[in-house]
């Protein structure tokens, strides 16, 4: 018996405090996490229609990336792009970094479906940006990566940063 008054009493101060941490937190985080929505738009949605051929080889099994007719269509268009900047190295200025429709804090794996690989980003004449938490809104030209097996799939080059959208 009083080891169960004990590891009830364990329970109510573990709950106790974390409402209590949660209670000090910034307000205006607390909202801005409840209130993301996914940056959603044509763009994202052609991006998502990435697929991939598996194939084995020698044992081996193979992905290549396989862009549908609409997504291949994109390759060296310019396209504008909102979404969170993910580092790929450590650093606080990035001239390449990936984009995201969700939040760096926000596990790509939770939730819906319909969630858009990230893409690479390649800004213009090796410029460098601080990185943000807050969405932004990229401009660039698609480049559908069919060969470099270590990078990402879909890459913007030339990009410049427009504003930060949030």
């Amino acid at each position: 018996m009083l080891k169960f008054v004990f590891l009830l009493t364990s329970l109510i101060v573990i709950i106790s405090f974390s409402y209590h941490v949660r209670a000090q937190q910034n307000p205006t985080e607390i909202q801005h996490i409840q209130d993301h929505k996914p940056l959603m738009n044509k763009v994202w949605e052609t991006f998502d229609m990435l697929m991939y051929k598996v194939t084995k080889e020698n044992g081996k099994t193979i992905y290549t990336p396989h862009f549908p007719p609409p997504l291949a269509a994109l390759d060296g268009k310019t396209v504008e792009l909102q979404g969170y900047m993910i580092p790929m190295k450590s650093g606080f200025r990035h001239n390449s970094f990936m984009l995201s429709v969700l939040p760096i804090q926000q596990c790509m794996f939770c939730g819906q479906n319909g969630i858009p690989a990230m893409v690479e980003i390649i800004l213009s004449n090796g410029k460098k940006e601080r990185m943000s938490d807050r969405p932004i809104t990229i401009k660039g030209k698609t480049v559908l990566n069919r060969r470099v097996k270590d990078r990402l799939e879909i890459w913007i080059t030339d990009a410049v940063i427009l504003n930060e959208a949030g």
